[in-house]
């Protein structure tokens, strides 16, 4: 397993000597932690009850500051303190660059949901080595529901691991999908910098469907008489062209499109521009929050003429976003590469690209947006590095991967039961694995357990099923699978840190984002 390096040594050896005049269970130090402020040294350890923050120096200094913990007196005082969210509030005053901010200033910026509080580290590691900035803290209503976590927790969770690492750089907390302003109040009320709006069930299908006569019918019956003045001096009669160094294109509507993109984004919009008026009038000066829009969970592609035709409205009504995600063509599939053709994608995406600078000067969102290699470079080139990219499960994965070498027998079992589990996970996500090609659990060793991480099918399996592993209970009420993982993904933490740091920097480094 991972050792320190020799550049980290001499501060741990330091720190060790300090902490062994106390009376405490050390097991391990976070050397980049340590530091001095205010003539106190903080830093964060190790001991059989999990990890915990440390403050050292003069007795009279120790007792008078403002973080919750126990007191050991020798020579000098130690306070021995919890990772609470007591204590999380006086770190990010202490240490301002744990709490979430707005990244909206930055090109390129990654999404790396934390789904156990586990991973941040390794995340850190691969992102400081880019000229990219990182969403640390983001999970969405469902994400947490399936963890049993909540947006104060997640970005507890980051802030500590920001601590852990002295990463100074700036990241990000984002309230992943949420559809109401129920989420949004509970999301921004745990601190979050970055708000993902969910359209999916704003959003009408059956307009792109409808017979001609029938939409002809809803228009006059839904839409207000003036506001059909207003969209139809926006969009008729007009040719929007756009240029870029891979060449031009243009749009143009009728009065057919227009009607049937009006009632596809109605509600759609008018929600945005309510949910948008809120969170500037709840913020005040408070700071920014980086607001995105989400329709890629529809059953159908945004095709550029829906892009724009949603772009100029928001842009009329005065919304400013920083990013929007739509649904791409092709299958985006969780935890696998791209499927679709990659010429189609390529023209297409290049076409969001353009409406995204040219109305808004906003972002393009990758969602579901781990292990799309094959097409990392084109997305790369074309947004010229201006870029949001959104992973969560594929870090999970990697979880995974360290418990099949790391503790086999653990893998077998939760892989038995993600089988049983696959036909109720499916209707949740958006996935086509085929069991009957994944490999029999039984014929394989343990030295080859890690073949499972590699194969498609059985990737979306576990990849899917993470809820049910972590929910999972026997009849005492003990979670079957839980608590081992979380206890050899802390045993092997450096190892998990590391096959991370390898997995982030793989996609950054696909991506064409530019080495420090």
């Amino acid at each position: 397993m991972r050792s320190i390096s020799s550049d980290e040594a001499p501060a741990r050896d330091e720190i060790l000597r300090s902490l062994k005049a106390f009376p405490i269970d050390l097991l391990k130090i976070y050397p980049r932690s340590f530091c001095s402020k205010n003539g106190l040294a903080y830093g964060l350890i190790r001991t059989s009850e999990g990890k915990k923050f440390v403050v050292m120096g003069e007795r009279s200094h120790v007792l008078k500051d403002a973080f919750l913990g126990n007191c050991h007196h020798q020579s000098s005082s130690l306070k021995l303190c919890d990772l609470s969210a007591e204590n999380t509030e006086c770190l990010m005053a202490l240490f301002p660059y744990t709490k979430p901010v707005s990244l909206r200033k930055y090109p390129m910026t990654i999404g790396t949901g934390d789904r156990l509080g586990m991973a941040t580290p390794g995340h850190i590691r691969a992102i400081k080595k880019f000229q990219a900035h990182p969403v640390l803290a983001q999970q969405s209503v469902r994400e947490n529901g399936q963890t049993g976590r909540n947006f104060i927790e997640v970005i507890q969770d980051a802030a500590w691991a920001v601590f852990q690492e002295n990463y100074q750089e700036g990241y990000g907390a984002d309230g992943d999908h949420l559809k109401s302003l129920q989420d949004i109040k509970g999301a921004l009320d745990a601190g979050i910098s970055m708000a993902t709006l969910d359209l999916s069930e704003k959003i009408n299908p059956e307009a792109l469907q409808e017979p001609k006569e029938l939409i002809d019918q809803k228009f006059k019956e839904e839409i207000d008489e003036g506001d059909s003045k207003v969209i139809f001096h926006l969009f008729l009669g007009k040719e929007f062209v756009f240029k870029g160094p891979d060449g031009q294109f243009s749009i143009q509507f009728d009065e057919e499109s227009v009607k049937r993109n009006t009632l596809l984004f109605c509600k759609g919009l008018d929600f945005t521009e309510e949910v948008y008026e809120w969170i500037r009038f709840r913020r005040g000066n408070q700071g920014s929050i980086d607001f995105e829009i989400s329709i890629d969970e529809t059953p159908f592609p945004t095709s550029p003429e829906n892009h724009f035709f949603f772009a100029l409205e928001l842009s009329h009504r005065g919304v400013h976003i920083q990013s929007l995600a739509p649904r791409f063509i092709g299958e985006f599939q969780k935890g696998i590469d791209y499927r679709g053709d990659r010429d189609d994608f390529r023209r297409q995406f290049y076409q969001h690209v353009l409406i995204a600078q040219d109305y808004g000067n906003y972002k393009i969102s990758i969602h579901s947006g781990s292990d799309k290699f094959s097409i990392f470079s084109d997305m790369g080139r074309l947004s010229k590095g201006f870029l949001h990219l959104k992973t969560a499960g594929t870090s999970w994965l990697e979880a995974l991967r360290l418990i099949a070498l790391g503790n086999p027998s653990l893998f077998r079992e939760m892989y038995s039961f993600a089988l049983s589990r696959f036909n109720e996970a499916s209707k949740l996500y958006h996935v086509k694995a085929d069991l009957n090609r994944i490999p029999n659990l039984e014929e394989l060793s343990d030295e080859e357990l890690p073949v499972l991480l590699n194969q498609e099918d059985s990737r979306q399996l576990l990849h899917i099923t993470y809820g049910y592993l972590l929910n999972e209970k026997d009849k005492a009420g003990k979670h079957l699978f839980k608590d081992k993982l979380t206890h050899t993904l802390m045993q092997y933490e450096e190892d998990y840190w590391s096959m991370l740091e390898t997995h982030i920097e793989k996609h950054l480094s696909s991506l064409g984002v530019k080495n420090r």
